[in-house]
């Protein structure tokens, strides 16, 4: 459903936990997006947690994503996704192997991993627990020659355990979606992401000026605007994902 599925050479697979931390999922969001104003598609399961983090950070840069289902095409699960997989369908690309009707399946989804890393020149792991199904992706995109990257947590922490055995194992770390950029061989700055995106021009302004985390005043400053207008602007970007503000100050 939707548009056609993504070239193998233009797509990248994020998966991860579904039941994931607050950071897992705010860098899920980050790759997704990034890697859509790359014109790189987003491919996952459309699971809660990262999947949906990875897809919805594509979605808010009007960039492709595409999602491979455990189910028939028109049977939404998980159901807490159905308002994403919507989405989806209306502007990115629903995959299944399942004729129409076929409820999902516990099966089914080690099963599909095989197509989400299919479809994608590498695959990000963003969290995982031993016996996650993010493993299984990550071992087909191996088989299939593809790239594998990796971003654990905390060492401590039980959603690290993934990761942190593909970094053993020869797949590379990274800390942020800059890091898988880089990588892959792609450079963003920011004058090109505001004209990827439908920003207005005092937006666009905001966020090129943006270069390292900048105060408020510093920016109408440097821009010769008043602080008002500077707030209101930055509140905008920051509701769209453009901007994140960290202890007062925005980056």
């Amino acid at each position: 459903i939707g548009g056609p599925p993504p070239d193998v050479t233009s797509g990248v697979a994020v998966v991860g936990a579904r039941r994931c931390t607050a950071l897992g999922r705010e860098s899920a969001h980050a790759i997704g997006r990034e890697l859509a104003l790359a014109g790189v598609s987003v491919v996952s399961g459309a699971a809660r947690g990262i999947d949906a983090a990875a897809h919805e950070g594509a979605l808010s840069a009007n960039g492709l994503t595409c999602a491979v289902l455990g189910s028939g095409l028109d049977v939404a699960y998980p159901s807490a996704s159905r308002a994403l997989i919507g989405r989806i369908a209306k502007d990115g690309t629903l995959i299944s192997e399942y004729p129409p009707g076929t409820p999902p399946s516990q099966h089914h989804f080690p099963a599909r991993n095989r197509i989400v890393a299919g479809l994608s020149c590498a695959t990000v792991v963003v969290e995982g627990a031993t016996g996650s199904g993010s493993m299984i992706t990550a071992e087909h995109a191996m088989e299939f020659g593809r790239d594998v990257f990796a971003l654990p947590g905390s060492v401590a922490s039980a959603l690290s355990q993934v990761p942190l055995q593909l970094v053993r194992e020869g797949a590379t770390l990274i800390r942020d979606a800059d890091d898988l950029l880089g990588d892959l061989g792609i450079e963003l700055v920011q004058a090109e992401i505001a004209e990827r995106v439908d920003l207005d021009e005092a937006e666009r302004r905001v966020l090129e000026a943006i270069v390292e985390p900048t105060l408020p005043d510093r920016l109408a400053s440097a821009l010769g605007v008043g602080i008002h207008e500077i707030v209101g602007v930055l509140m905008r970007l920051e509701l769209r994902g453009f901007v994140r503000n960290v202890g007062g100050r925005y980056e």
